[in-house]
């Protein structure tokens, strides 16, 4: 089986995690095994899988692994609520939307949370002492079941923790303490009774090589990618089993220079599988020719090379959208201009905000939706008021489905300052929308035939940016054309071009 690893698997997801959960549907469609791996504990792991449409078997976290609850399904919507809690007759409840809380008396003993999207199910009950202080805070899996009791300390610091199986055996047990800078970490793991022993770790990084250890090996075929650099990677690499074949992915541009990817100097998250210990691999997996290329060279030359270096795009087109029926520009709302990104420094969305400005200038009625999340939400939203373009330009926040905000839109921008392929063009192609974009390592190049499904501009070139989107807006059997060119490039990327690649990566052709 292919497991893709990772970190974690949240509500909101970054680029890797959309670019696995449509790996995983692909091969999924063309009945090859495969799963997501991911390392962190979350009660709401199972909520998170099926919002992205996963099944059960496509993803497997380490905590339910160890806790033995792969499998266990759910009791039914919006269980188990506050009565499975069993509180005692004296005790009052006042409750709430998202958070009911419990009285003793006029004392209050529990806040009792519930999943969010559901109707009073249990999620989170925390429990005061008689100073109105958490003691203890329990944790219900999304399954309806107690998974896990933290314990907090006299100032409110965890000290440690239990994990449950379903059936509440206690299987880990986890010991926090302070550093010098006073911030909590993990100073003990204990796995408690697994397969007739006790094993301890030191952090989450050498359970998570451990538990890898254990799925390859009872796998016996296990073909391993871990597609984060960090955790994924160091988990890979140090896990005591070797009869699996280990790849890796790398999700960014790979040099620090963004801008020259074959002499500048090497990214850090990169050290260890390209330089040190680049010849424990299987294979390097880039989404495009051109950085398989600049890479190879980066390392001089394919004689020099300590792991083969494979292109397969992580960008995937579900065969079932190729198959929609075209939105003509009739059906949409005319100047309405969209991004879709990170919201992050080197996404340079506040060059799309300034190109628009300059835009409305000659289409007064162009409006600009923005939809992601990240930590420059607050200076955009400051720009966006500073230049007086509220309700012209909306920033959308994290939507899972957008479908609909590609299908109404008219033009779509991209601004970044590199990316390994950005998902996003790849996604708006599929939707029939012309891009403007930056030309950038990676990606753009292989995505936008320069005047036919959309143009290319030099990297913060604003004006440049803002005239492509109004000459693509003024002539209405031009965007048309350009649509149905989107549509047709986007089968560069379609599940059944996409699928060959991976499998010869792999080496499974």
């Amino acid at each position: 089986m292919i497991y893709f690893i990772n970190e974690y698997l949240m509500a909101w997801n970054s680029g890797i995690e959309h670019a696995e959960i449509k790996r995983l549907h692909m091969f999924k469609d063309a009945g090859i095994p495969a799963k997501l791996i991911t390392r962190n504990y979350d009660p709401l792991t199972a909520q998170n899988r099926a919002t992205f449409g996963l099944a059960a078997d496509q993803v497997l976290n380490m905590f339910d692994y160890f806790q033995e609850a792969t499998d266990i399904k759910s009791p039914g919507p919006n269980q188990p609520k506050i009565a499975a809690l069993n509180l005692a007759p004296e005790y009052s409840v006042m409750p709430g939307a998202d958070v009911s809380k419990v009285y003793d008396g006029d004392q209050q003993i529990m806040a009792v949370h519930f999943a969010p999207g559901t109707y009073g199910q249990l999620h989170q009950v925390d429990y005061f002492d008689a100073f109105g202080k958490v003691v203890q805070t329990t944790l219900w899996d999304f399954r309806g079941f107690k998974s896990r009791d933290q314990f907090y300390g006299a100032n409110g610091e965890l000290i440690s923790q239990i994990s449950y199986t379903p059936t509440g055996k206690p299987v880990i047990h986890e010991y926090f303490a302070r550093n010098d800078q006073n911030q909590t970490y993990v100073s003990l793991i204990e796995l408690s009774d697994y397969q007739n022993q006790h094993l301890f770790f030191n952090n989450y990084d050498e359970m998570f090589a451990f538990f890898l250890a254990e799925v390859a090996r009872k796998d016996g075929h296990a073909i391993m990618v871990a597609d984060r650099p960090g955790v994924a990677y160091e988990a890979l690499l140090n896990m005591e089993y070797h009869d699996v074949k280990r790849f890796v992915t790398l999700p960014t541009v790979h040099t620090i220079d963004m801008q020259d990817p074959v002499y500048a100097n090497l990214s850090g998250l990169y050290n260890d599988v390209i330089v040190e210990r680049g010849d424990q691999l299987d294979g390097v997996i880039v989404a495009t020719e051109r950085q398989k290329d600049d890479l190879t060279m980066w390392e001089g030359g394919v004689q020099r090379l300590k792991a083969p270096i494979h292109a397969a795009s992580f960008a995937i087109v579900p065969n079932k959208q190729l198959t929609k029926e075209h939105v003509t520009l009739a059906q949409r709302t005319k100047h309405k201009l969209l991004v879709v990104t990170r919201l992050l420094a080197d996404r340079r969305t506040s060059d799309v905000i300034n190109a628009f400005a300059k835009i409305l200038n000659h289409y007064p009625d162009a409006t600009l939706d923005i939809y992601g999340y990240g930590d420059q939400f607050g200076a955009l939203s400051q720009q966006i008021t500073e230049m007086k373009l509220n309700g012209k330009v909306t920033l959308k926040n994290y939507v899972v489905d957008l479908a609909p905000a590609y299908d109404d839109a008219q033009i779509y921008i991209n601004a970044t300052d590199g990316d390994a392929e950005p998902l996003a063009i790849a996604e708006a192609l599929s939707h029939g929308l012309p891009t403007a974009a930056y030309d950038v390592f990676y990606g753009p190049q292989e995505m936008i035939t320069q005047g036919r499904n959309g143009y290319l501009v030099q990297r913060g070139d604003i004006n440049g940016l803002a005239r492509a989107v109004e000459l693509m807006m003024s002539d209405d059997q031009r965007w048309e054309n350009m649509s149905a060119a989107a549509y047709q490039r986007s089968r560069h990327f379609s599940e059944s071009a996409v699928l060959p690649q991976w499998e010869k990566a792999l080496g499974m052709a």
